[in-house]
């Protein structure tokens, strides 16, 4: 007589329970390190976002041979809208600045924004104009020392151009400390110490090592957000 031997290909739970824990540790190891990639990549298009900026300042001051303030923009003509017909443009969020010039009249540049940030009603990317002394857009004051806030590579200027970033997370502002003003020094050890390193109105911190910084934060709207200013151009 013959017999006939079943096989049972099914996982028995011993083994389901082996492979969920072994699919939990993949995934405790590789998605921080995803995210993280994920992150670094908008970070690196942010400044990308203002290098096109730097590029397009530098092209409309070999046009004009000046920098309009902000606060003189009492008209921009919105040909990137209508080439022909242009009528005034209006921001949807804040006052007109350097940036709508750029983008809306001159056409050097494409768009003020950037994927890491958070804009909201208050506030959103933007390229700002503003003399020494004067607010910027989000409320920092530029005074153009190093004991509060200056641009490393502004030089003695008297009107600085900037870009605009509001409400990045820790971590975006950190990263973005990183590539924007580093290398630090081994006393900087956490993402905070990284945007401590260069707080708009206290100066350039003893932490980090820094020189000089160009980029800039300020608090967000929120708790744990900060507002970055970049540098662009100066006159």
């Amino acid at each position: 007589m013959k017999t006939s031997l079943k096989q049972n290909s099914a996982f028995t739970l011993i083994e389901m329970i082996g492979v969920l824990a072994i699919i939990g540790i993949l995934a405790a190891v590789v998605a921080p390190r995803v995210i993280e990639s994920i992150r670094d990549a908008k970070v690196t298009s942010a400044v990308a976002s203002v290098s096109a900026a730097k590029t397009a300042a530098i092209g409309y001051y070999q046009r004009y041979d000046n920098f309009p303030l902000d606060v003189d923009l009492a008209t921009v003509l919105d040909y990137k809208s209508d080439p022909v017909n242009p009528v005034a443009y209006t921001p949807a969020v804040g006052a007109l600045d350097f940036g709508d010039v750029l983008v809306r009249q001159s056409q050097l540049l494409e768009q003020e924004k950037a994927p890491i940030g958070r804009p909201d009603t208050q506030s959103v990317h933007a390229i700002g104009c503003s003399a020494v002394g004067e607010t910027l857009i989000g409320g920092a004051v530029y005074t153009g020392t190093t004991a509060t806030m200056r641009f490393k590579s502004s030089g003695s200027a008297t009107r600085i151009v900037y870009y605009f970033m509001p409400n990045l997370t820790l971590q975006e502002a950190s990263a973005l400390a990183a590539k924007v003003n580093g290398p630090f020094t081994a006393d900087a050890v956490s993402d905070l110490s990284f945007v401590e390193a260069s707080l708009a109105g206290n100066g350039i911190a003893s932490v980090g090592g820094l020189e000089g910084a160009n980029c800039w934060f300020d608090p967000g709207a929120n708790a744990g957000e900060y507002n970055a200013y970049l540098y662009v151009s100066h006159q």
